[in-house]
């Protein structure tokens, strides 16, 4: 059956996608397995933090006898500001609040700004619902994501209201370094931040500068506009939302997946100088275990798909090299069937006709030829068939070598004077630097030698010449005659296969196939080429 021709792309595209679904298959796998450890340690360090807030620092800013004032006003002050603070890891985020038995919230995380004045009065603000852009704007103000180099010069205009302040907007005023000094660069960059017209309308507008700043979850490895992200996300808001209201369902709740972390706690602590004593903490804190695994998934994700596609590709070139190898036996195989058809198809149509003719009254002089015809016929199938037995018990390794040690140039010489009928007119020439003693079969080697002796007789014309050459290593037959084209010289090894079949009417096609197996059973390379003679065919039995 004839099938479909096929080239690299085909291959690459069955054994790539295979590959990728392997790979992805793993990488899910080890990602899992990578995120579920990872998420097992961020557990770990959020029920720490957890632990340090309701604990230690609950017994710090709760009792009043902690602290170096007993005056309320100044102990509500204190308990108001974000003294915690947390370095939390990247891809976590925790969000704490203390709040009053009335729902009042006496300290959460969105005072993280203090501002100030001219005359130092200092106000809290409010940063709760501010975008991203004025994050990151009071980020870069603040200087803090870009150590050692000159600190801009930041403003606020912000609306006041006792100790409060509500932002308006965030102007910087980048620096540089002039002869030791920092001076303005001359760029300014204003960011209008989120506010309640109505609830401004009637209060004081002023310009204040950065008192203090607790970025809550900040992390020294993070950019400005990392850091803002961070503060700006839904994820944050969710967790604070819940922080500062004692009233939503739970007091508490762990969730632990390779993909995410989440802790939800509340405990009920008594404050000495809160109203009605008892207060509600909060602690909220989620986690993305297998962002926090990028920095190692990608590398290794890269790394595993290119030698995943290194393989497919080497997979795929050696399935293209093994496909044209069973089309190209496939080929022979049709080639080879169809020969062998032919070969025994023509004496068996002379043998059918002769036997007819044998059947009327003939002459016994008739009677004699044709009994002789069949007589040949019946020896060249045979001869055709013991060839084919030859060849397969050769190949398949059926008949074993029986080394003797002699002399090649003695065997060549006598195959040479036996190779031409007695009627010929062909000329021969024989050349040897030496007796070139071999130990090798000398019955196999003479069969290989006649049939390269035979297939030179078939193909040199009356008057030609054959000559056989050994010298180096190499024992050549060289005859007279035209040569042999280009794309059928590697073929002509192949069993039934004939360059042009018009240049001769004898021979079935098994002799150089015979000889070449006869070489590859010794380990001696063979091969044909022309020459400025004619064809020649050699065979290496010795190293120079």
């Amino acid at each position: 059956m004839k099938t479909k021709s096929k080239n690299f792309g085909n291959f690459f595209v069955r054994v790539g996608a295979g590959f990728l679904a392997f790979w992805l298959v793993t990488m899910g796998a080890f990602s899992l397995l990578l995120g579920q450890q990872r998420a097992q340690l961020m557990m770990a360090d959020i029920e720490d933090y957890a632990g340090r807030f309701l604990g230690n620092y609950a017994k710090y800013m709760l009792d009043s006898k902690e602290q170096d004032t007993d005056d309320p006003v100044e102990l509500r002050k204190m308990l108001k500001q974000s003294i915690f603070e947390l370095n939390t890891p990247e891809a976590q985020i925790i969000e704490t609040a203390i709040t009053d038995q009335s729902g009042n919230v006496l300290q959460s995380n969105r005072w993280w700004l203090k501002l100030k004045d001219d005359a130092d009065t200092e106000y809290e603000t409010d940063m709760d619902g501010q975008p991203q852009n004025v994050y990151e704007a009071i980020i870069i103000g603040s200087g803090v994501t870009e150590l050692g180099k000159p600190i801009p010069n930041m403003s606020f205009e912000a609306w006041v209201d006792g100790n409060q302040a509500y932002l308006k907007s965030v102007t910087v005023r980048p620096n540089k370094v002039v002869d030791g000094e920092w001076v303005p660069t001359g760029e300014v960059s204003t960011v209008e931040c989120v506010y309640d017209a109505d609830k401004m309308s009637g209060l004081p507008l002023k310009t204040l500068t950065m008192s203090r700043m607790a970025l809550p979850g900040w992390s020294e490895n993070w950019t400005a506009k990392q850091t803002a992200a961070c503060m700006a996300s839904p994820a944050r808001k969710e967790l604070r939302a819940w922080a500062e209201n004692p009233s939503r369902a739970g007091g508490g709740e762990s969730i632990v997946r390779p993909w995410l972390v989440r802790q939800y706690q509340r405990t009920m602590k008594y404050c000495d100088y809160a109203d009605g004593g008892y207060v509600m903490m909060s602690f909220a804190a989620e986690g993305c275990p297998l962002k926090a695994c990028l920095p190692i998934l990608v590398p290794a994700g890269v790394l595993s798909l290119i030698l995943a596609m290194l393989c497919a590709i080497i997979l795929s070139c050696a399935l293209l090299r093994v496909w044209r190898k069973q089309e190209r036996i496939e080929q022979v195989r049709r080639e080879t069937t169809a020969a062998l058809a032919h070969e025994l198809k023509t004496p068996l149509s002379v043998l059918s006709a002769t036997a007819e003719l044998l059947g009327d009254n003939l002459a016994p002089e008739k009677q004699g030829h044709y009994l002789e015809v069949i007589r040949q016929q019946a020896q060249r199938m045979d001869g055709s068939v013991r060839q084919m037995l030859e060849l397969s018990r050769l190949e398949t390794g059926a008949k074993a070598l029986r080394r003797t040690v002699f002399s090649l140039a003695e065997l060549a010489q006598e195959r040479l004077q036996a190779a031409l009928p007695t009627d010929s007119t062909i000329h021969t020439e024989f050349a040897a630097q030496g007796e070139y003693e071999v130990n090798a079969d000398r019955a196999l080697l003479t069969r290989a030698l006649d049939a390269l002796l035979e297939n030179a007789v078939q193909h040199t014309p009356e008057g030609g010449c054959i000559t056989v050459h050994l010298a180096d290593g190499v024992l050549s037959v060289t005859n007279t005659g035209n040569a042999i084209p280009a794309d059928a010289l590697p073929r002509l090894w192949e069993a039934y296969y004939q360059a042009d079949p018009s240049r001769s009417a004898k021979g079935d096609g098994l002799g150089l196939s015979i000889a070449k197996t006869v070489f590859d059973l010794h380990g001696y390379a063979c091969g044909a080429e022309n020459t400025e003679i004619g064809p020649k065919f050699w065979f290496r039995f010795a190293d120079k």
